[in-house]
């Protein structure tokens, strides 16, 4: 729902078949998919064909700009197996996805399906960057000592993040926090756009939806499939040094590396506004359904349309 109300054209709902219907009454603009196998869909799920299985998904990856994966998945054993191979696939076809929840959970199983991958994102909290880090035997600081350091809390959650992300490859990772950090091994972002005051479960998948709509919008942008106005706007970026070292030198334009940062960090700061909206609007009853409503004005206030950006170079 977040990937649409930031202006996906069109949300695909790639799920299991028993979950279809619940997930059609959301929403009749979801296009809903229910050919997501399980073990209750196979006659023995202790020996199937996964990439079998796995091809009706595969089939539709055509079609699709970019993949959000992880909220609601679940941890059935076929299930995760089916979706190894779609990632697999999408990996191959350079589409680039997102990973949250249950997703992360085959990071940590599996660490090769996303290792060296640059147009991925993992989005863990608190508790997931502990248990990436772990299976990765990566020596990261846990949140109490962080808390119960004297010195820079913020450099120790940067140089951790850092750390993993070197681990997995150069994959970007946002780690959600009271303000989330974001890196890709060599460059890293704090993010501290005030969130909301109440943490209501489920608000990463507003996250991870925006997310979604952002890496089509970034693949867009390097397909060139709009006038961005670069040229335009770049005598008004003469003397703007920390802009200029970042566009490439052969024809001014972000590299993949740069936009797939712009991308985490928008999503991130828009996760963030939409928490804040939410919270001053409910309070204490806040819902993470609640920061739905909140997409638009947030896009609006922190980046804005293409004549009122507030992100123009």
């Amino acid at each position: 729902m977040a990937s649409a109300r930031l202006g996906c054209d069109m949300s695909h709902v790639i799920c299991e078949r028993s979950a279809a219907t619940v997930i059609k009454s959301y929403s009749p603009n979801l296009m809903v998919h229910p050919i997501l196998p399980s073990s209750e869909s196979v006659k023995d799920p202790n020996s199937i064909d996964a990439p079998n299985l796995a091809s009706p998904i595969v089939a539709m990856l055509s079609r699709l700009h970019a993949l959000v994966v992880g909220p609601g998945l679940g941890r059935d054993g076929v299930t995760l197996k089916v979706v190894t191979e779609v990632l697999k696939e999408a990996r191959s076809r350079s589409i680039p996805f997102v990973l949250d929840a249950d997703g992360l959970l085959l990071v940590t199983e599996q660490p090769d399906i996303v290792k060296g991958y640059k147009d991925c994102i993992l989005t863990p909290n608190v508790n997931e960057f502990s248990r990436l880090a772990k299976a990765l035997n990566i020596e990261v600081p846990s949140m109490t000592q962080i808390e119960s350091d004297s010195g820079d809390k913020t450099s120790r959650e940067t140089e951790a993040c850092e750390k993993l992300s070197q681990a997995l490859g150069g994959v970007t990772i946002i780690q959600k926090g009271p303000h989330d950090v974001i890196s890709n091994g060599v460059t890293s972002i704090v993010n501290e756009v005030v969130g909301g005051l109440k943490r209501s479960g489920g608000q990463g998948d507003t996250l991870t939806g925006s997310l979604g709509t952002l890496l089509a919008w970034r693949a867009a942008y390097h397909n060139g499939l709009w006038d961005s106005g670069e040229k335009d706007n770049q005598r008004e970026a003469q003397g703007k040094q920390e802009i200029q070292a970042e566009l490439e030198s052969a024809d001014k334009r972000m590299s993949p590396a740069t936009t797939l940062l712009l991308a985490a960090w928008a999503g991130s700061g828009i996760t963030r506004e939409c928490s804040r909206r939410a919270f001053e609007a409910k309070g204490r009853s806040m819902q993470a359904s609640d920061l739905t409503d909140e997409v638009h004005e947030s896009f609006l206030e922190l980046i804005g349309e293409p004549d009122q950006s507030k992100m123009r170079l």
